[in-house]
Formats: structure tokens, C-alpha cells, sequence
């Protein structure tokens, strides 16, 4: 992989997603106005969203995914920035966690519907920190969620290493890891790979900017050379990502001259993870 690569990788023309007519709920809610909401029934699958550092796409990047994979975003984040409260859930105003319940019971989680708006939705909790199973239990939990739901599941992780993000790992066919350019984040993205060789893992280098340092592309090359660790394609970085306050993914919103690269780019990832190991 070459500047001139990930260059190309990030100024490819963009197709036009059809604009969806949308409506809204007693809360406000956009809700599909072509009807009832029906959610696709798809082969047992877990795709998983990870990285060793904060502020690198992550959850960005998962809820996107999910998204075009019409899969249930699965949140494990415990920390308020996650794609939990940007879904448009406050755990403040309910009772129960479904996330924290599920593990506590054995029973599978009913994921709360996106009304073909945004991706159906397992919420995370502030609580799941201190209240996380085991790596295994997580693992044969979210293999059964997927069986039990009939859904692909894209599970959003906590930064850093932890017994629920090793254990979405273990359960994945493909661990996502968006891959930003940066000394200090190639330095993380070399602890996840040194400490977890043997998972199956697709780089998305991320936030690539028109010239990157050619140093910081051959960190990355010989990162995932030395870890057998595959390299999709990029993402490029968009100053008004962080302004946004929409609670859909920018996927699932009608296309502008503006987010059209963008959506490209992820249409791009989402092909990329459905093809992985297969």
C-alpha cells in the first residue's frame, strides 16, 4: 500500500444511495414511512469493531457498519461517548440494562428496533464495566445472540484490552480495526497486535489525510506484514464528522455532495468485512 493508493482509495466517485422518506415517533423519533419495520433474518454472524486507544473511528465506524450490514450494533462501550446515547438511548430514564441482564440470565437480548431509520440497537451501560462475564462467556453469548436473533451482530468495543472485548473477538469472523496514521496510534494498534496475533483482524487505515507521511504508510505495511493482519481500504478524514448531531449513521441519510466520499469509503469497508475469510 502506497500514498498514491490510499490517495485513489479516498477520491473514487461516489453513487447516489435512494433517499428515504422518513417520519417520526411520540419521541421524535425518524421512523420508515413505506411501513411496518421488519427486520431482515441473516445467517449467524459477529463482526467486531476494536482498538486499543480512544478517538481512532471506532464507534463511527461500527455504527456505520452496522448500518450497511443490517446488523444490531452491539454496544460494550461503558463510557457515555459510545454509539449507545448517539442511537438516541438514555440508560437514565430506564430501569434495567437489557446488556447486563442478558449475561446475568442466559436469556437473549431483544434488540430495540431502529425502524429501519438506524441499526436495531443492544444498548451498553455504565454498569457493564464492573459487571462484564468472562471472555468466554462473552464469546459463546454473542454466538448465541446471533443464532437466537437470526441477525449479524457488529459489536462496538471498549478501548483498550478487557474480558468483553476479547471476548467479541473470539467470537468474530472478523475484528475491525480502524488504523489512524499517527505515531501514537500506530504504537497502539502494534500493542493490540502484539497481544492478540492469532485473531483474524482487517486494518481500515483511518482519518487518511491527502498526503500522508510515506514513514507512517510503511509503519502500517510492516505492522501488519509482521502480524498477518490484512489492510482494506481507507477512510479519509472529515473535518465535520465530529460536528454532527443527526442520531442516524451518515450511511443511512440521504446522500449530499458533502458525504458522498464518505459513504463510498465505508460502502467500500462494509464490502470488504462481508468478504473476509470467505
Amino acid at each position: 500500500m502506497t500514498s498514491e493508493t490510499l490517495k485513489d482509495a479516498t477520491a473514487e466517485g461516489a453513487t447516489t444511495i435512494p433517499a428515504q422518506h422518513e417520519g417520526h415517533d411520540e419521541e421524535g423519533e425518524a421512523t420508515d414511512a413505506g411501513g411496518a419495520y421488519v427486520p431482515p433474518e441473516q445467517e449467524p454472524d459477529v463482526v467486531t469493531v476494536a482498538g486499543f486507544k480512544g478517538g481512532v473511528g471506532k464507534s463511527r465506524t461500527a455504527k456505520e457498519l452496522a448500518w450497511l450490514l443490517n446488523g444490531v450494533l452491539t454496544d460494550f462501550e461503558w463510557d457515555w461517548g459510545g454509539v449507545t446515547r448517539g442511537w438516541g438511548y438514555f440508560e437514565e430514564a430506564r430501569l434495567k440494562s437489557p446488556l447486563i441482564r442478558a449475561f446475568q440470565t442466559g436469556e437473549t437480548p431483544k434488540p430495540l428496533s431502529g425502524r429501519g431509520r438506524k441499526p436495531d440497537l443492544i444498548p451498553g451501560h455504565t454498569d457493564f464495566e464492573r459487571n462484564q462475564p468472562r471472555s468466554e462467556a462473552v464469546a459463546e453469548s454473542l454466538l448465541q445472540w446471533s443464532r437466537d436473533l437470526k441477525r449479524r451482530l457488529v459489536v462496538d468495543t471498549h478501548p483498550g484490552g478487557s474480558e468483553s472485548t476479547y471476548g467479541a473477538m473470539a467470537a468474530a469472523r472478523v475484528t475491525v480495526v480502524p488504523a489512524v496514521l499517527g505515531n501514537e496510534e500506530l504504537r497502539a494498534l502494534e500493542g493490540l497486535l502484539k497481544n492478540l496475533p492469532d485473531y483474524p483482524l482487517l486494518l481500515i487505515p483511518y482519518k487518511v489525510g491527502r498526503s500522508p507521511a510515506a514513514w507512517l504508510l510503511d509503519e502500517l505495511e510492516r505492522l501488519a506484514e509482521e502480524n498477518k493482519a490484512e489492510i482494506g481500504p481507507a477512510v479519509g478524514d472529515y473535518y465535520w464528522i465530529p460536528q454532527r448531531r443527526l442520531r442516524v449513521p451518515i450511511c443511512a441519510s440521504p446522500v449530499s455532495k458533502r458525504t458522498a466520499p464518505f459513504v463510498e469509503e465505508m460502502k467500500a469497508v462494509a464490502e470488504a468485512v462481508e468478504k473476509y475469510g470467505r
